[in-house]
């Protein structure tokens, strides 16, 4: 999978720019401000319906209350795809090869893609709630079905929040009650299922982590178990709160080493080196399930890693189908990277 070429339109602080892609290797170099990462950002909006950064999509336009427009020319396996995406009137509408799609679960999975930033750290880092988004933006790209039981799973949890509230206020209400029951019957049935994806999703990274170095590192998934035994065990005590206390939506991954959480025992420098390969163990998972090659994209790559660290990496990187990487200084970039890509300057905007 390649992109061959990307149109932009008043999208964040580009007001218009086209671009041409080659294989291998391409580097978009430009100051601070520039917009070198919002072209990696459109690519990715392009192939998922969202942005990396969790923001608002009435900030995506350049201007207050207007509108943008993107478009990719993909190649899959020597067969071209259109993508667009308009944003207007606060509402986005996305066509594949001119027909319009219902939703973003027909566009997710069709452009496969990785993403690395200097935000991936977070990962490590933050909430557990950044965990969760990681696993349901990436398990979703490889399995269609995976998205469906995640978007049914949160029109359950929205449902079973709202009843909770209405039950403290009403106890013992026969209709709240048996809709209680009958939303965690759906809750458990789906819970399950996400849970067993994200183990197995979990897994495969971690033995991807190991063959990349990283023996002594155990990434822990920590499944909040649903079961309809404890979700009755602590009925009273979640009307209480007004809130689920059990299911997916609570759990989260542990970077540990021996138990400790490597964010105590990791220099920021490690912790970056890490989430690194965590993001290239996917584009290798992506590969063995979906049979077609995932677009690589770096984002400041050169300003994360030190020179030993990214000379270790630039072999894997030649054998990738597709890279697209920023920087804002080309004396930071390898000589022979410059040589082996092309090359896109850009102004200050």
């Amino acid at each position: 999978m390649i992109i061959k070429k990307l149109k932009i339109i008043t999208f964040r602080n580009i007001e218009e720019l086209e671009i041409n892609f080659i294989d291998k290797l391409n580097i978009i170099i430009g100051e601070n401000g520039s917009g070198k990462t919002n072209i990696l950002n459109s690519i990715y909006y392009l192939s998922t319906g969202s942005t990396i950064f969790s923001t608002k999509e009435s900030e995506l336009p350049k201007f207050p209350n207007s509108s943008f427009f993107l478009e990719g020319l993909f190649n899959k396996d020597s067969e071209n795809i259109k993508i667009e995406i308009i944003f207007k009137d606060k509402r986005k509408i996305i066509s594949i090869n001119g027909k319009p799609v219902s939703g973003l679960r027909e566009l997710i999975g069709v452009i496969p893609i990785v993403y690395f930033n200097y935000r991936t750290k977070d990962l490590i880092l933050r909430e557990p709630e950044i965990r969760r988004d990681f696993l349901d933006n990436y398990i979703s790209i490889m399995d269609k079905e995976y998205k469906k039981l995640i978007i049914e799973y949160q029109d359950l949890l929205t449902v079973k929040n709202s009843t909770l509230k209405k039950l403290k206020d009403e106890r013992g209400n026969f209709y709240y009650e048996t809709l209680l029951s009958t939303v965690n019957e759906g809750m458990y049935e789906k819970g399950i299922l996400i849970q067993e994806k994200r183990d197995s999703f979990i897994n495969k990274i971690k033995e991807m982590i190991v063959d990349f170095g990283f023996k002594d590192i155990r990434i822990d998934y920590e499944p909040k178990v649903i079961t309809l035994q404890e979700l009755n065990k602590i009925k009273s005590d979640e009307i209480e709160r007004g809130f689920s206390l059990l299911g997916p939506h609570l759990d989260d991954i542990f970077f540990n080493r021996r138990g400790v959480d490597i964010k105590f025992l990791l220099s920021l420098g490690e912790i970056e080196e890490l989430s690194l390969y965590i993001i290239l163990s996917l584009w290798f998972i992506f590969y063995e399930k979906l049979k077609t090659e995932p677009i690589f994209l770096l984002d400041d790559l050169f300003e994360t890693l030190d020179k030993n660290k990214i000379e270790n990496l630039i072999n894997l990187l030649y054998n990738l189908r597709q890279v697209i990487m920023t920087s804002f200084d080309e004396k930071v970039i390898p000589v022979e990277l410059i040589k082996n890509s092309s090359t896109f300057f850009l102004n200050k905007i």
